[in-house]
């Protein structure tokens, strides 16, 4: 369910999007409300789920290399029963980042991240190859990341 949004919400939510940290006193300075005001409309985002989650995005090159991969997943089973059942069962996995379904030639796409290579092979062997419901993959590695974001535009 969408969540009406006034000039002064956009106005607060962009700027969480940019940085979540920023106090309250910090967002009056950009946003024409009181500091109380902007807690109590926060604090309202959170009960209505409008914000989903508070959450550190770390960069992956400060905590040791690392390989990121596109993965195109095909299905042998298209039923809801068999789709949902393989979405979940990469959404369990610690490596996937994004797991979207998508129309095309493919049904799921991810991202995920590994240690390095032999992660990667122990990961599509196991999770994906070896997956019941899956007719082929392909996966291509990321060689940098040009753009990243986690903002919604409002």
């Amino acid at each position: 369910m969408a969540f009406p949004l006034d000039r002064l919400d956009i106005q607060i939510l962009t700027a969480l999007q940019e940085n979540n940290q920023a106090t309250a006193q910090e967002l009056a300075a950009r946003v024409p409300l009181s500091p109380s005001a902007i807690l109590r409309r926060i604090r309202q985002y959170r009960e209505d789920g409008v914000i989903a989650a508070d959450v550190s995005v770390l960069a992956p090159a400060t905590v040791g290399d690392r390989l990121s991969a596109l993965l195109m997943v095909q299905l042998d089973r298209h039923s809801p029963a068999d789709v949902a059942a393989f979405r979940q069962h990469l959404c369990r996995s610690p490596h996937v980042q994004v797991c979207i379904e998508i129309s095309g030639s493919y049904d799921i796409s991810c991202i995920a991240i590994f240690r390095g290579m032999e992660e990667f092979n122990a990961f599509t062997d196991a999770e994906i190859a070896g997956h019941p419901a899956v007719r082929r993959y392909e996966a291509s590695f990321i060689k940098k990341r040009v753009k990243f974001t986690t903002a919604v535009p409002l």
